[in-house]
C-alpha cells in the first residue's frame, strides 16, 4: 500500500516511515530535513538500489535502501569510480551555540533520478571510467537520516552498498573520491577494503578537532563530537588502514577553504603518512563563496589514478583549479 505512516515538520519528531511509491522521499527538502526509513521489501530490487544492514551504536541492526546512479558499466568491470557527496543539511545556530534551524543547502530538491543518471552518463564519457553516484543514507533518494552523518554506521552502511554494487556488476577494483562531508565514508572504506588502489579526498572533513581548532570563533556551531554520537573521525581510525604498494591516495584542499579549514586536511594526510600509506597533498582553486568546492578536481584525480599517471602529474593537474573540470550538467 503506497502510504506514508508519520510526516513530522521537525527532525526531532523522527524519520517519516514510506512504502514503495511514496512521493516523500529523501529527493525533497522535506524528505532531506526529516529523513525517510522504509522496508526492505519496498526497496527495488534493480539496479539503483541496494538493501543493506548495519548496527547502530547499541548493536541494534536495521537496514537501508542506498540509491546509486551509475552510467558505464558493462557485465563485468575491471574498475569503476565512486564520488561520495557532500553535506546538503545546513544548520544554523544563535551566538550562544544553540540549533535555531534545520534547513537544506541551495539547490537541494531540485535533482531528479532522471538528472542524476544523465550527470553520471556525463561524467563517466569525461572520465573514461564507468562512473557511480553514491548517495549517502538520507540523501538523494536513499533511505535514512541525513542528521545522521558522520556516525560509523554510515561507514559501515556505505561499505556494505559498495560490496553489493561490486557483486551485481562485477566489479574487480574501485577509485573512490570524496567531497567535504562524504570524507569520513572514505576514510573506513580505506580501513575496511583492499580493493581501492585509488582515493581522493577533496577539500574533505576527515579530522574532527582539528578542523573545529582551525575554525575558531568563526564557527557557531558546537563541536561535532558533542554532536555525533559514535563519530567516525578518520584521523583517529589511521591505524586500521593497511598500507599496500598497490594503493595511492591524494588530499586536494584550497588553502582558503573556511568550511574544512586546509590544515586540518594536512594533518590527516600526514597521519596516512606515518601510517605507512602512499599519499600525496596538494593544492587547487575551489569554486564557490566559502573556497570549498573541489568535487570535480578529485573526481578526476581518481581517474588519472586508474589511468596509472605518475604522482607529479596528477599533481600538477589537480592545481590547475576546480573551474578548469567543471560540466555543465555534472554532480559534485
Amino acid at each position: 500500500m503506497k502510504r506514508i505512516l508519520a510526516l513530522m515538520a521537525t527532525l526531532a519528531m523522527g524519520p517519516a516511515l514510506a512504502s514503495e511509491g511514496s512521493s516523500y522521499t529523501t529527493m525533497s527538502v522535506a524528505g532531506l530535513r526529516t529523513g525517510v526509513i522504509i522496508n526492505e521489501a519496498d526497496c527495488p530490487n534493480a539496479a539503483g538500489s541496494v538493501w543493506v544492514t548495519a548496527p547502530h551504536a547499541d548493536g541494534t541492526v536495521e537496514g537501508a535502501c542506498i540509491r546509486y546512479y551509475a552510467a558505464g558499466l558493462s557485465t563485468t568491470n575491471p574498475d569503476a569510480i565512486v564520488f561520495l557527496h557532500g553535506n546538503r543539511l545546513a544548520r544554523s545556530y544563535d551566538s550562544e551555540g544553540r540549533l535555531i534551524r534545520i534547513g537544506a543547502s541551495e539547490g537541494y530538491g531540485t535533482a531528479t533520478e532522471e538528472s542524476l543518471q544523465r550527470a553520471a552518463t556525463l561524467q563517466a564519457a569525461a572520465l573514461g571510467h564507468p562512473f557511480i553516484i553514491l548517495a549517502r543514507p538520507g540523501y538523494y533518494g536513499s533511505s535514512g537520516v541525513a542528521a545522521e552523518q558522520y556516525r560509523r554506521r554510515e561507514i559501515l552502511l556505505v561499505n556494505a552498498a559498495l560490496e553489493a554494487i561490486k557483486q551485481r556488476h562485477g566489479i574487480a577494483r574501485f577509485g573512490v573520491s570524496s567531497q567535504s562531508g562524504g570524507g569520513p565514508s572514505l576514510g573506513g572504506i580505506l580501513a575496511l577494503r583492499d580493493d581501492v588502489p585509488c582515493a581522493t579526498f577533496s577539500s574533505s572533513l576527515t579530522a574532527f578537532d582539528e578542523r573545529d581548532r582551525a575554525l575558531g570563533a568563526a564557527s557557531r556551531a558546537p563541536a561535532l563530537r558533542q554532536v555525533t554520537q559514535d563519530p567516525y573521525d578518520p584521523i583517529r581510525e589511521v591505524a586500521k588502514v593497511r598500507p599496500s604498494a598497490e594503493r595511492r591516495v591524494f588530499v586536494v584542499g584550497d588553502p582558503e577553504d573556511r568550511q574544512v579549514p586546509f590544515p586540518s586536511q594536512q594533518a590527516y594526510a600526514e597521519a596516512l603518512r606515518q601510517q605507512g600509506v602512499k599519499v600525496a597533498i596538494t593544492t587547487s582553486t575551489a569554486v564557490g563563496a566559502t573556497h570549498h568546492s573541489l568535487g570535480a578536481t578529485g573526481q578526476r584525480g581518481v581517474g588519472w589514478c586508474l589511468d596509472g599517471l605518475p604522482d607529479e602529474e596528477i599533481l600538477s593537474r589537480m592545481g590547475r583549479g576546480e573551474a578548469t573540470y567543471l560540466l555543465q550538467g555534472g554532480f559534485y
